[in-house]
């Protein structure tokens, strides 16, 4: 908490296509794919809202189709998504649209494929205001609308939270540097989701999204699953969001609304567990990373006869989940998407020829100055646009091993071609031009040695082919664990040495960068350090943070017009980041601009009521400008929360003695002496107390 008359410290510092393809068809597709398809509006089911349907998505993240039950994993311990496919629909063969978490939930939840808002990276581009997403859309149908994160990456700050009339985002311990990796586990997503759906009133159906995104790595299940799995540590994570799944079905089976709500199980990407050389996801498109599952329990009214246990084999795509929910709950809706519905397949209508499936990463580009890959998936054939291009027949090559682009070239060629119709389909934000160093930036660039990022970038996103670079990726990995090791314990010249050694192997790597940036500032270097920030943001052009990183080195230097700057920079990317109101909210309070501050930090906390540094830093400034009223109300959630309880019980002895309540007061210092003994601040106001 800043300012001096709260005594808290500041923590601101620290760094399978089963269905048959008809290949004309799709063909004339790309001439009219660029024009968004309409979503249904088709008769509506239940015309009414009293009598449309809940709605219950569960997104499941990292979590590959193949390590569950239902679709054929023997050694799955997964019955509670078992039972959903034995009682509803399971899509076979449905496929995501990115393989990380971020892009892939904005094409669920807005039905359009990520590349047309520019969302290519986790914790970067925002979703925009104007794009239409599902609970906006459901909002507006009079649904009450919840959703319930697992991990900050689809936090309010990038969009996610827009049609939420509740948005639980309860991460504990929550710190700026730390962010991508902030994340809480499926029991504590769920209980406030139950919490809320149980405080639903019956008139209105509601819509509530629960996010789970415990099977990233490390794979480390709570018990009994851990143990249980230690041979199998990620079917053990499998397995214990299946049975958090289960406590949401069971919820809603006990109070009889299961059979009026629509239970959609669906998948935003897989795993690699090692596939074609990859631990984890977010380089590759191959299938272990983008077959997804996607289950479906309907109620009986909109069973159409249908029997329990449909399997769909047709492709099924991710941004055809939108439009699917949107029909089956009666919802009319002509704002476009790029998916279509498949409530007509449910309904037992005959198959169509599938839909072509576009998907992207830039994840290669982005972080490692490789090649962003593109791929497309018509049925049984898939084509990867990569410096050395491939084409698989998956009726034949599920895994993906034999690539025929040689033998099918006309096939690859027409594929390509619809492929590259699509992206431009997407328009400004899919090739707008990454901003160009100034001169000031290209001078600090060559004074590190950087001489080829500083030279323009032909934003042709054609570097090296992820494939010819994936086997140094596990020696670069371990140095950047190494040195991240280092800078945490204070051994600054160790990390520096192990982060030159990663960019010996790759200069364009941005992670490593940021990493040096933040060696190169626990050292007090800081012209180094905005260097290697600035290395970063040349890399990465669509992430707010080496700005922000920026900002933060020229705060500490003493530099606060360079420092705002940098803000300004990182707010043009994200603008609705806590992290960059409170950095603005820093810069203003050192400067002396107490009112801008105490602003800066009530947006912070508002984008972010996580941030307990932040609505820290805000009671502090409050406390200081005699805004009690404003001070109080922080201070209590901080207690709550259990943030430097010592520290904050101290401020609230110093509100308590403003306010003439000498005994609470006392009663707070003795506390924070109680938690904190060597805490003088609090002993000396208790003796002063004592001498009045």
């Amino acid at each position: 908490m800043g300012g001096a008359g709260c005594g808290m410290k500041d923590e601101g510092r620290g760094i399978s296509g089963s269905g048959k393809i008809t290949l004309q068809r799709s063909w004339l597709i790309v001439s009219t794919f660029a024009a968004l398809i309409v979503a249904p509006s088709g008769p509506a089911l239940n015309a009414q809202p009293a009598g449309r349907p809940n709605i219950l998505l569960v997104t499941l993240d990292t979590i590959r189709a193949d390590r569950i039950g239902a679709y054929g994993y023997q050694l799955a311990e997964t019955p509670h998504l078992d039972m959903l496919a034995a009682e509803g629909v399971r899509f076979d063969d449905a496929t995501s649209q990115a393989p990380l978490t971020g892009p892939s939930h904005a094409a669920i939840l807005t039905g359009q494929y990520p590349g047309r808002f520019g969302i290519r990276n986790n914790a970067s581009t925002p979703l925009p205001e104007a794009t239409l997403t599902l609970a906006e859309r459901l909002k507006a149908a009079g649904y009450a609308t919840g959703a319930f994160i697992g991990a900050f990456v689809v936090d309010r700050a990038y969009g996610f939270g827009q049609g939420f009339d509740i948005f639980d985002a309860a991460f504990e311990g929550f710190r700026h540097e730390l962010k991508g990796q902030v994340q809480r586990p499926a029991g504590k997503v769920v209980d406030p989701a139950l919490a809320w759906i149980n405080a639903v009133s019956v008139p209105s159906p509601f819509f509530a999204w629960v996010h789970l995104y415990d099977a990233h790595a490390p794979y480390s299940a709570p018990a009994p699953y851990g143990p249980r799995f230690k041979a199998r540590p990620y079917d053990g994570e499998v397995a214990y969001v299946d049975a958090q799944v289960g406590r949401l079905v069971a919820a809603l089976r006990a109070s009889s609304a299961l059979d009026r709500t629509i239970v959609t199980v669906i998948g935003d990407h897989g795993e690699a567990l090692g596939d074609h050389g990859e631990a984890d996801h977010g380089i590759f498109l191959y299938e272990s990373v983008m077959r997804i599952p996607w289950i479906m329990r309907l109620p009986p009214s909109l069973r159409e006869g249908h029997t329990a246990g449909v399997v769909v084999t047709r492709q099924a795509r991710s941004i055809d989940l939108l439009p699917t929910l949107l029909e089956l709950a009666g919802v009319r809706d002509a704002a476009p998407v790029d998916g279509e519905s498949l409530a007509g397949r449910l309904r037992g209508e005959p198959p169509r020829d599938p839909a072509p499936s576009y998907a992207e990463t830039w994840y290669p580009q982005l972080h490692f100055g490789w090649s962003r890959l593109r791929s497309l998936r018509v049925g049984e054939w898939k084509y990867i646009d990569a410096p050395h291009p491939e084409l698989y027949d998956l009726r034949t090559d599920r895994s993906e091993q034999r690539n025929v682009v040689a033998e099918r070239a006309n096939v690859a060629a027409r594929m390509a071609s619809e492929l590259d119709g699509i992206e431009k389909g997407f328009g400004a934000a899919a090739t707008a031009a990454a901003p160009q160093p100034d001169a000031e930036t290209i001078a600090r660039l060559r004074s590190l040695g950087y001489v080829g990022l500083a030279a323009p970038s032909s934003g042709s996103g054609r570097g090296p082919d992820p494939k010819d670079k994936i086997a140094e990726l596990a020696t670069f990995r371990e140095l950047l664990t190494r040195a991240g090791d280092d800078i945490r314990t204070g051994r600054t010249d160790a990390a520096i040495a192990s982060l030159k050694r990663a960019l010996a192997i790759n200069e364009r790597a941005y992670d490593a960068h940021v990493m040096l940036g933040s060696a190169w500032q626990q050292k007090g270097d800081f012209e180094k350090a905005v260097g290697e920030f600035e290395a970063a943001a040349l890399l990465n052009p669509v992430g707010a943070a080496p700005h922000l990183l920026a900002a933060n080195a020229f705060f500490e230097s003493g530099r606060l017009e360079s420092a705002m700057s940098r803000v300004d920079r990182a707010a043009g990317l994200e603008p609705d980041s806590g992290e960059i109101a409170s950095m603005r909210g820093r810069i203003f309070e050192r400067a002396g601009r107490g009112a801008e501050a105490l602003a800066a930090y009530e947006r912070a906390v508002t984008f972010n009521g996580a941030d307990m540094a932040s609505r820290g830093r805000l009671a502090g400034i409050a406390m200081n400008m005699g805004r009690h009223d404003l001070a109080e109300p922080q201070l209590r959630i901080l207690l709550e929360s259990k943030y430097q309880p010592s520290r904050t019980h101290f401020a609230l002895g110093k509100l308590a003695q403003a306010r003439g309540r000498k005994a609470e007061a006392a009663a707070h210092y003795r506390e924070a002496l109680r938690l904190e003994p060597g805490f003088p601040p609090a002993r000396e106001a208790l003796r002063l107390i004592a001498d009045r």
